[in-house]
């Protein structure tokens, strides 16, 4: 059920049901890429939530499309929020829904950026009403349980790459313009001995750590990896397992039960 397709009674009656679980999406408005739309990810994030809903019967939020994007900024169009003010719409929007009746709050998030407001959110709640909060990362997700082997040989499951690429060719191919799909260049190092892994990651010797960059410093064109063996049918399966294993873990959070904070 999307609350913001219903009544105020539909979402009463929800409640009177004895249901106390919603799901919250949290997408971002960013540069995805010479090939990708910059609001891929809300887009798919949105409709993930929506299909988890569906197969569960659980009450979806609208989608919150815009994040901490510091890293992006220098990307025309990229909309980027504050971590304080992302931490403050997440608070204040659960403490409403908390008002409501609502005690399981389970955001559906797509953006590394947020864990951190997130997770302030779920302890503000449970403390104010007793609540559980809790998060699901939907490209890990993909990641563990997609089923799909990747062509590409750097980051295939990166920014912009094969795995995102697929899964928006099978959701929202309009979104997706494959004319302009570019082989990306190696990912820049910052120091020798310092090799990029990721966003902010970088290896050294037997591990990593965390250094704070931009994407364009390592990678200009805002992809990480090789996207032209992306395809529909591979991005089929991801999101079918994707949904399924959602779904699931949702109907589990809803048990949880936490002591009051």
């Amino acid at each position: 059920m999307r609350i913001d397709h219903v009544t105020w009674r539909d979402v009463a009656a929800y409640l009177k049901a004895g249901h106390d679980t919603v799901l919250i999406p949290v997408g971002s408005t960013e540069q995805y890429g010479p090939h990708l739309a910059m609001g891929t990810e809300t887009r798919i994030v949105d409709a993930i939530a929506t299909a988890v809903g569906e197969a569960t019967g659980f009450a979806v939020t609208p989608t919150i499309p815009v994040n901490y994007t510091a890293m992006f900024l220098d990307y025309p169009g990229v909309m980027n929020a504050s971590l304080p003010t992302l931490e403050a719409l997440l608070t204040e929007s659960a403490d409403s829904l908390c008002g409501a009746g609502f005690r399981h709050l389970l955001f559906i998030n797509i953006h590394a950026a947020t864990v951190g407001p997130m997770e302030a959110a779920s302890r503000a709640m449970r403390r104010r009403h007793g609540a559980v909060g809790g998060y699901i990362d939907v490209f890990s997700v993909m990641r563990e349980v997609g089923g799909v082997t990747w062509e590409a040989k750097q980051a295939p499951t990166g920014h912009a790459a094969e795995m995102v690429t697929s899964v928006a060719l099978h959701l929202c191919p309009e979104l997706v313009f494959p004319d302009r799909m570019e082989a990306p260049p190696p990912l820049k190092d910052f120091a020798p001995g310092l090799r990029t892994v990721a966003s902010g990651k970088v290896a050294h010797e037997k591990s990593s750590f965390a250094l704070f960059s931009d994407i364009s410093d390592y990678a200009p064109s805002g992809q990480q990896g090789d996207a032209r063996a992306a395809s529909a049918a591979k991005g089929k399966q991801v999101w079918d397992n994707t949904v399924a294993w959602m779904a699931s873990a949702a109907r589990a959070f809803a048990q949880a039960k936490l002591p009051p904070g």
